[in-house]
């Protein structure tokens, strides 16, 4: 056989190159839909779940939608239409605020996936099979990460400025192009039906939470951004190589490659759990390779199980994080990673086994095969965009010098729970709580809820962002997870640092602090971060965490204590605080009647800034803060 003509090339490239924007948009969505389901869940629990669940089984409704229009058209112009109202809908969405942009957001989350599955189902249903929409898939899901890691992991979706429009506009302006192409050139239409489309809901649960998000990667591996972050986004790519060339894995591999591998991320600590990541990576993209692959001939893609089928995959991609997360409000009764886990055992299980009449097979293994022009197309451009996001990263890495103080200078330090970066609108805006902070110049900051790839956090490193924005260093401690904790930010030489695990007790959330040793002329000036355990009634937790948390420091001349204490003016936890010979600076240089929880309308006051061997010198509440659902606290103060 001859090479592919030109027209030929194009035909297939285009609809594939619809498959790969879509599924960098639709990550995208996904992520923002963390954020979103925060205003809900200010409302109640059930709430959040329940407009978590219908928002996701909604996609079944869009896809039906669709269906519809192929009926009276063809699959390229559904296709096409799906792909018009989704660009107007992202595009709508990133100028809203509010709830207005909670609800069109939600809903174009569930039109993505809609759109995603119907596109998959006609690329798959073609003659080149499941293999090559796994590389497009894979291709997509490293443009995603490429974008991330070029914005700094904060996406152009909570973005106002023109960076933020511009790259939503040209991200979408290829998929139009990529969509009108697919519709006007000669192209076979698909032939086989594609019966395990649901695959895509729990897969994307994995990409979305742990294998194609950034943040986590550095996070849970405890190394840099600017380390994990490429490895992360080449593994993708090469993850997209492999499913398109290399062929079917044993059966066996199947029900153990995916779960060994998760299990991998989740229960290894250091550079290791990138291996077991990209693993995930390879064995995730082979398990989609092995379920698109061609089921049944002669049957028409559009039916209503194209309906049964979207919802699926929307079911299979909110539900294990749904279950996982939802062990911070109320324990589950076992690891909460066991469900993550459980998920990979599930797709990797249920795609060995096949159904006797699901369609010619070959047997024994395939063999290695060219990837083929479109899909090296493919590659190359996903690629470029993947390397300029690591060169980004690794650039904005290079460390900025510390600057010292002299001994008399007054220092200034921000203490603020950020919520991991939600803000009450239940929009994610990092440079407005970067410029909160550097308004006051301060020498230390001290965080809590920090999110590092978080899931309700929208996916962002904010230690990082934050640290690369305000041109500091930064230490952080994970607290409920390697994805959420507490943080310090300086300018100022660190000598030391401890992570302090603190008592679980009455839970429901692990709880932690972080300390770092700051150098200072006259000796050295220790600083803590911490958050206690929440709700009210939980005192007798809160007092054994700050047991610990002064056992530890029960030697530093010189020290401050900041944070969330989730404690009042005259609860037993302040006492506490106070007995060593703490001293509040905003009772002896501030206001103690200002409130900082939450931040709009604020009824307690529960962050504290304790401090011994220091001068308070002024403190103060700020009430217009309103990034986050508590108000930080700026204190002036002077250290020997």
């Amino acid at each position: 056989m001859g090479e592919p003509s030109s027209v030929d090339a194009a035909a297939r490239l285009a609809p594939l190159s619809v498959v790969t924007v879509l599924t960098a948009v639709t990550l995208e969505l996904l992520r923002s839909t963390g954020p979103l389901l925060d205003a809900p869940l200010n409302v109640g629990l059930t709430t959040a779940i329940g407009a978590a669940l219908l928002t996701f089984a909604g996609a079944g409704l869009w896809a039906l939608g669709l269906v519809a229009v192929a009926r009276r058209a063809d699959a390229a112009t559904a296709m096409f239409a799906g792909t018009i109202a989704l660009v107007a809908a992202r595009l709508l969405v990133q100028g809203l605020t509010g709830m207005a942009r909670v609800w069109v957001g939600l809903t174009t989350a569930s039109l993505s996936i809609a759109v995603l599955t119907i596109a998959v189902a006609i690329v798959a249903g073609r003659e080149e099979g499941g293999r090559t929409v796994a590389g497009a898939l894979a291709a997509g899901a490293g443009l995603n990460m490429g974008m991330q890691l070029a914005l700094g992991t904060w996406d152009a979706y909570w973005r106002h400025d023109w960076l933020g429009w511009a790259i939503t506009v040209v991200v979408l302006l290829c998929l139009v192009g990529a969509a009108q192409l697919a519709r006007r050139e000669p192209t076979t239409p698909p032939t086989y039906e594609v019966r395990r489309l649901w695959v895509l809901g729990p897969a994307f649960a994995l990409l979305w939470m742990a294998i194609a998000n950034s943040g986590f990667a550095a996070s849970q591996s405890g190394t840099r951004l600017a380390f994990a972050g490429p490895i992360a986004g080449l593994g993708l790519l090469f993850a997209g190589w492999a499913a398109s060339t290399i062929g079917r894995w044993p059966a066996p591999a199947f029900a153990i490659a995916p779960a060994v591998a998760i299990a991998g991320v989740f229960w290894t600590s250091g550079p290791v759990v990138l291996v077991f990541l990209v693993g995930a990576q390879l064995a995730t993209f082979a398990v989609i390779a092995e379920a698109l692959d061609r089921g049944t001939a002669g049957r028409s893609v559009f039916t209503p199980r194209i309906g049964a089928a979207a919802t699926l995959v929307g079911l299979g991609a909110i539900l294990p994080l749904l279950l996982f997360q939802l062990d911070y409000r109320i324990p589950l009764g076992f690891p909460n990673e066991l469900v993550i886990v459980a998920t990979a055992v599930f797709i990797g299980a249920a795609v060995g086994l096949r159904r006797p009449d699901a369609g010619p097979r070959e047997s024994g293994p395939l063999p290695l095969r060219p990837i083929g022009r479109p899909a090296s197309v493919l590659m190359v451009a996903t690629g470029l965009v993947a390397l300029l996001g690591i060169a980004l990263t690794i650039g904005r890495d290079i460390r900025k010098p510390v600057s010292d103080t002299a001994a008399d200078d007054a220092l200034t330090l921000v203490s603020w729970n950020l919520h991991y970066g939600v803000d009450p609108d239940a929009g994610v805006d990092l440079e407005e709580i970067a410029r909160s902070i550097e308004e006051h110049n301060p020498a230390v900051v001290t965080l809590q809820e920090v999110s590092r790839g978080w899931v309700l956090g929208g996916g962002a490193d904010m230690a990082t962002w934050l640290a690369q924005r305000l041109e500091m260093d930064v230490v952080y401690a994970p607290a409920a997870d390697r994805q959420m904790g507490n943080a310090v930010l300086t300018n100022l030489p660190v000598t030391n640092t401890i992570a302090i695990e603190l008592p679980y007790g009455q839970g429901p959330q692990e709880r932690s602090a972080i300390s770092v040793d700051i150098a200072r002329p006259g000796g050295f000036l220790r600083v803590v971060s911490v958050h206690l355990q929440n709700p009210r009634d939980f005192t007798e937790t809160r007092l054994d965490q700050i047991e610990r948390l002064l056992q530890t420091h029960s030697n530093s001349p010189v020290i401050i204590i900041a944070g969330d204490f989730n404690a009042q003016p005259g609860w037993p936890e302040i006492d506490a605080m106070t007995g060593p010979g703490l001293i509040s600076a905003q009772d002896v240089s501030g206001d103690p009647t200002a409130l900082t929880d939450p931040s709009t309308n604020p009824e307690k006051r529960i962050d504290w800034v304790f401090g011994r061997g220091v001068t308070f010198l002024n403190t103060e509440v700020l009430a217009d803060a309103l990034s986050s659902d508590h108000l930080p606290l700026v204190v002036v103060f002077d250290a020997p």
